[in-house]
């Protein structure tokens, strides 16, 4: 695959690429960033995406230096650049450069706007369980804004790793918010329950995704608080992300969830899941 990125204007070799030591992304983490899944050289849910960014953008006191036809003629070259196919784009503002280091904001300095490709993972047709532990959620309190300052993600997924789990479930006051790098889903009576959307909890596509998954399948969805009794008393736990998609949890520190297996319901919405994204890598061949 060939490496080109779209960099301030101009579409280059990944590796000449470069920024300014005084810009704000690299000084300050000031900045959001979006991942974009593309199958078949087609962005997934474009729209969307690009309506979360400008969000993102205008609670930092950002303003988007493209419209969606700018953002698709972008992604578009840079898909066709890197040689088309599947896909995941990465999308990056910062607010740019300054004269010298300092906290104020900076007056009408043009953004840094970054788009690069990778290689989009392969359908995921085995769920694989895994083991987790609970963490304090130390964040700070705007995780709905998808910045590129992920420091407390990084350090509680690192902590996570060092006690020798796979990922962090984390909670306030013992209010489960989302894992360190996923969203929290878990079953009771056949329903399903994940935190509500709010400042603590980053709103992902591929969550409203599950959630229009489950509506499909006829199974009850809860948007709805939930806490640490609930989630260890639950008879399923999965997290989900772009990446991992649905990770079944058959332990939570030293509790086995319910029998320890893989849930029924876990594996029809992964079913749902993967025959999803199997019919967006497959149209059209």
């Amino acid at each position: 695959m060939t490496d080109i990125v779209y960099l301030n204007g101009d579409y280059i070799e990944k590796s000449s690429a470069k920024i300014s030591v005084l810009d704000r992304g690299f000084l300050f983490g000031d900045g959001i960033y979006e991942v974009i899944p593309v199958y078949k050289s087609s962005p997934f849910r474009l729209a969307e995406h690009i309506e979360r960014l400008n969000y993102c953008a205008n609670a930092i006191g950002l303003n988007s230096p493209h419209d969606l036809a700018q953002w698709q003629s972008i992604i578009d070259t840079v898909i066709e650049k890197n040689g088309g196919g599947h896909l995941s784009i990465y999308l990056q503002l910062t607010r740019g450069v300054e004269q010298q280091r300092q906290h104020d904001f900076p007056e009408n300095t043009p953004l840094t706007v970054l788009v690069m490709a990778n290689p989009l993972s392969p359908a995921i047709a085995k769920l694989s369980a895994i083991k987790t532990t609970l963490l304090d959620d130390i964040r700070w309190q705007n995780c709905h804004i998808k910045s590129i300052s992920l420091l407390g993600n990084i350090l509680l997924h690192q902590q996570a790793k060092a006690l020798g789990y796979q990922e962090a479930i984390l909670h306030r006051e013992g209010i489960i918010t989302e894992g360190s790098t996923t969203n929290v889903f878990l079953v009771k009576n056949n329903e399903i329950y994940t935190p509500p959307k709010s400042h603590h909890i980053l709103g992902g596509i591929t969550r409203e995704l599950i959630i229009e998954f489950c509506q499909q399948l006829s199974i009850v969805v809860h948007q709805q608080q939930i806490t640490i009794d609930d989630i260890y008393q639950a008879d399923e736990v999965w997290l989900a992300s772009s990446s991992r998609e649905i990770s079944p949890v058959t332990q939570i520190n030293d509790k086995i969830i319910a029998t320890g297996a893989i849930g029924p319901t876990t594996q029809k919405v992964h079913k749902a899941f993967q025959a999803f994204k199997q019919s967006l890598m497959t149209q059209g061949s």
